[in-house]
């Protein structure tokens, strides 16, 4: 199997990751937690049983969304 480094975007920000790697491991990488966020792929919210299954590809774009509860 060989490795493949593509850029993905993340908030704005532009990462080289290598494949194949999914939306969760991606996250995970990068410290959040897959049960605490809400994640938008390509301009669709996933659901959390999709996260590890959706794989990324080159010039994927994210939004990860860190819900703050308060009042």
């Amino acid at each position: 199997m060989s490795v493949e480094t593509v850029k993905v975007v993340a908030n704005g920000k532009e990462s080289l990751i290598q494949l194949p790697c999914s939306v969760g491991e991606y996250i995970r990488q990068c410290g959040w937690r897959t049960t605490q966020v809400v994640v938008e792929h390509n301009g669709k919210v996933l659901n959390r049983s999709e996260i590890d299954n959706v794989a990324l590809a080159n010039n994927d774009r994210l939004e990860v969304i860190v819900p703050v509860a308060g009042g």
